[in-house]
């Protein structure tokens, strides 16, 4: 088949911006690809870990329901290692802290609060979790561990338990004033019409302190 010039001269305009361009439009088209590629790769795994954390998860609901502290921190063993990083493994920390700690292993129940005020996904579950771990060191007597827990601010939708939780372990440690300082902060932190008012309103009266 023959060419006239017109088309030759096309032709060779075509080989000569192909030998120049052609190379970096085939990594253009291929890097599009693999990103293409990529995002929906990542989609999948994704939704992959998120089914297979939601399993682990189911399994840990059944430990509790057994009611056997053995396979409780079992299934806890299990979520730890294979979906650390989910956020169902904050909230399976929690239950299976308060299921370990109504079966009386508190040092078990501990450690799994520990676990959740560092490494829960959710702000909240951390916020918690200290709260409650705070508790159990107050029970044993561990004020300086509870000290260390409750030290730096949780998010304001937990200000005010933190300050109670400052100020009745201040109470304890036979520490007034920072007793007060913390029930003050507290109510300051509490809406007008707040329950809890009351009683952190007593709490201060009955570190020296006056009604807010």
């Amino acid at each position: 088949m023959s060419y006239n010039f017109e088309e030759q001269e096309q032709i060779a305009q075509m080989r000569h911006f192909w030998s120049r361009w052609g190379t970096h439009i085939s990594l253009v088209v291929l890097i599009v690809a693999l990103g293409f590629a990529g995002f929906y790769g990542w989609q999948w795994w994704q939704r992959s870990q998120g089914a297979r954390a939601a399993a682990v998860f189911e399994q840990v609901q059944a430990a509790i329901q057994s009611n056997s502290p053995d396979r409780i921190e079992q299934a806890w063993a299990d979520m730890q290692s294979k979906a650390p990083g989910s956020a169902y493994a904050g909230m399976a920390a929690l239950a299976v802290a308060k299921s370990l700690h109504d079966a009386g292993q508190n040092d078990a129940a501990m450690s799994a609060l520990k676990w959740a005020a560092d490494h829960a996904v959710g702000s909240s579950e951390r916020a918690v979790a200290r709260l409650n771990l705070s508790a159990l060191q107050i029970d044993a007597k561990q004020y300086a561990e509870a000290s260390k827990t409750l030290a730096g601010n949780p998010e304001p939708t937990f200000s005010a338990l933190f300050d109670m939780r400052r100020g009745d372990l201040a109470v304890l440690q036979g520490q007034r004033d920072a007793a007060r300082k913390a029930y003050e902060a507290a109510l300051k932190s509490l809406p007008a019409n707040a329950p809890e008012r009351d009683v952190v309103e007593q709490k201060l009266q009955a570190a020296g302190g006056g009604a807010a």
